[in-house]
C-alpha cells in the first residue's frame, strides 16, 4: 500500500471516528442534554461551522483565536472553523433579538474545532452543549444555567459528590484587583485562572531535567495535576504515584509549587509584594458557599466589592431553590480565561479522580451582544463538551453495553413469501425497529445474522404458516419458539419485549 494512503487511512490525530458503538456512548449524553433542556423550556438553534476570524479575535480573545483552524475563501476573507458557539450566538441575537420575547432560553449541540495538542479529555474537534439565557440580569438566571448543567450531568450518570460546580464572580475578582491598585487586571485574571497549568508546567520541566522523556514528563505532570485538582490536601493514597519514587515526592509540595509559580507570574506582571500577597490569599478562599461569603464579609473593602459580594450571596438562595446548592462550592480563583465574562462564572469539575479538565464552564457575559451593536442585552450561559464527561463515565464503567437498534429480525424460509412478508414488516415498523434482509439467504444464515447482532426476537415466515394465518416467533436468547396467529403477533411481541 502507498505509505501516504496508509497514513491518510489513520485519520487526523485529535479527530475521531464514531463507529455505531462509539456514537451510542455519546448519544447517551446528547439525549440527556436534549431531555433536560426541554424540561427547562429551552429552544434548539444552530449556526454555521464557518465564522469570520475577526469575530473570534474580537470577542474570545487572542489566546483562543491562536488555537483556531484558519482558512481563506475565494474572496480572500479570513475565516475560522468555529472554536466555540458563544460569539456566533451573540451575532445571531444581535441581528434578530427583536423578534423574540425576553428572556430567551436557547440551547444547541454544535461541533466545534480547536487546533491544540490532544490529551485526555481534549481533542481537536468535539460536540459542545451550549445553553444560554438572554434578556434578564438576575442571579436566578445564573442559578438556572447551573441547575440545567447539573441535571444533565446527573442524568448522564454521575452522582452528587462525584462532581462539583465551583463558582466565583468575575466582577468581584476584577473589582478586588482594581481595589489593590492593579491596572493590568486582564493579565492578572489569566494568571489566577491558570494556576493548575503553572503547577503542571513546573513539574513537567523538573521531570525533564531529571531525565524523563518529554512524553513521560507530560503524562506524569498531568497525573499529579489531576490528583491535586481532586484532592488539594492529599487526603487519599495514590498507588499509581507511589510506585514512581520521583513522583511521590511531589505530593506534599503541590500547594507550595502553586504558590511559588503563581506569585512568580504575578511578579513578572509587575505587581508589588503587598499586592501579590493580598491577591494570592484572596484566590485561596474556597469552600461551602455560605462559609466563603462569611470570609469575604470579613475583608476591609469598598462599596463596589461589597455589592459584588451581595450579588454572589443572593445566588445561593436560587441555587437552593433549584436544589443544586449541595453540588456547588465558591472558589475565588475561578476566573474563566475568556475576555467577555462580566459577572458570575462557574466550572464543573470531576471529583472521581479521572481528569483534571473541567466538565463544563460558563458565566455571565452582559456586554457581548451590546459590543456587537445589538443593544444592551444581559446574558448568561454554559458550554459543555461531551469528551470529559464521557471519559469519566467510561472510567466508572457507567456507559451501557451497545445494543443493536433492531428489536425484531424478520426471516423468511423461501423467496415465494417476500411480498406477504414485506407487508408484515411494514406494519411492524409502525411500532418497532425491524431488520429484514430479502436477499435470498437461507434461513440458517438469517438466524446466524440475527444472533450476531443480538436482536432479541425473530419472526420466521413460511408459505405453509401463512396459509394458516400464522408465523413463528422465536426468542433468540433462549431459542424457544412458537406458532402465533398473525392477528396476535403484535400483542405477543409487546409481551416478550416487556419481560
Amino acid at each position: 500500500m502507498d505509505p501516504e494512503i496508509k497514513e491518510v487511512l489513520k485519520g487526523i490525530k485529535g479527530n475521531r471516528d464514531f463507529y455505531p458503538e462509539d456514537y451510542a456512548e455519546i448519544k447517551l449524553i446528547f439525549d440527556a442534554m436534549h431531555t433536560v433542556s426541554k424540561q427547562f423550556g429551552y429552544e434548539l438553534y444552530e449556526g454555521p461551522i464557518l465564522e469570520f476570524a475577526k469575530l473570534i479575535e474580537y470577542k474570545s480573545g487572542r489566546a483562543l483565536a491562536d488555537e483556531t483552524y484558519r482558512l481563506f475563501d475565494r474572496e480572500e476573507r479570513k475565516l475560522v472553523l468555529r472554536p466555540e458557539m458563544t460569539p456566533s450566538l451573540a451575532r445571531l441575537i444581535s441581528n434578530q433579538h427583536q423578534r423574540y420575547p425576553k428572556p430567551l432560553r436557547w440551547y444547541s449541540i454544535p461541533r466545534v474545532f480547536r487546533d491544540e495538542t490532544p490529551q485526555r479529555g481534549r481533542v481537536k474537534e468535539h460536540f459542545q452543549f451550549n445553553a444560554d439565557i438572554f434578556g434578564v440580569d438576575h442571579p436566578a438566571a445564573d442559578a438556572e444555567i447551573i441547575a440545567v448543567t447539573t441535571n444533565i450531568i446527573k442524568t448522564s450518570g454521575l452522582k452528587t459528590g462525584e462532581f462539583v460546580c465551583v463558582i466565583n464572580s468575575r466582577d468581584l475578582l476584577q473589582n478586588y484587583i482594581e481595589f489593590l491598585k492593579i491596572s493590568n487586571h486582564l493579565d492578572v485574571i489569566r494568571i489566577i485562572d491558570s494556576k493548575g497549568k503553572f503547577v503542571q508546567t513546573a513539574i513537567e520541566a523538573e521531570l525533564k531535567e531529571k531525565g524523563s522523556s518529554l512524553n513521560e514528563a507530560k503524562e506524569h505532570a498531568q497525573l499529579l495535576r489531576t490528583v491535586w485538582h481532586q484532592d488539594p490536601q492529599i487526603t487519599k493514597v495514590y498507588p499509581e504515584i507511589d510506585k514512581h519514587p520521583n513522583l511521590s515526592s511531589y505530593l506534599n509540595k503541590l500547594t507550595e509549587i502553586e504558590e511559588q509559580e503563581v506569585k512568580k507570574a504575578m511578579e513578572e506582571a509587575n505587581l508589588d509584594s503587598a499586592q501579590i500577597s493580598k491577591l494570592f490569599e484572596f484566590s485561596l478562599m474556597k469552600g461551602k458557599p455560605r462559609d466563603v461569603i462569611a470570609s469575604l464579609r470579613a475583608l476591609d473593602v469598598n462599596e463596589k466589592i461589597t455589592k459584588a459580594i451581595d450579588n454572589l450571596e443572593e445566588l445561593i438562595t436560587y441555587l437552593e431553590i433549584f436544589e443544586v446548592a449541595q453540588d456547588c462550592e465558591f472558589d475565588m480563583s475561578i476566573a474563566r480565561g475568556l475576555d467577555y465574562y462580566t459577572g458570575i462564572v462557574f466550572e464543573f469539575l470531576d471529583r472521581t479522580g479521572s481528569v483534571a479538565r473541567a466538565i463544563a464552564g460558563g458565566g455571565r457575559y452582559d456586554k457581548l451582544v451590546e459590543d456587537l451593536g445589538g443593544g444592551k442585552i444581559p446574558s448568561t450561559g454554559i458550554g459543555m463538551g461531551e469528551t470529559v464527561l464521557l471519559s469519566i463515565l467510561k472510567a466508572l464503567n457507567r456507559t451501557p453495553p451497545y445494543t443493536h437498534p433492531s428489536q425484531i429480525y424478520v426471516g423468511i424460509i423461501a423467496e415465494n413469501v417476500i411480498q406477504e412478508t414485506a407487508e408484515i414488516v411494514n406494519k411492524l415498523r409502525k411500532s418497532y425497529s425491524v431488520l429484514f434482509n430479502p436477499f435470498g439467504w437461507k434461513l440458517s444464515r438469517q438466524l446466524e445474522d440475527a444472533n450476531s447482532r443480538s436482536i432479541p426476537l425473530m419472526v420466521i415466515i413460511g408459505k405453509r404458516d401463512l396459509e394458516e394465518n400464522k408465523v413463528t416467533l422465536r426468542d433468540m436468547k433462549t431459542g424457544e419458539q412458537e406458532a402465533i396467529l398473525l392477528s396476535e403477533l403484535e400483542l405477543k411481541i409487546k409481551e416478550k419485549l416487556s419481560l
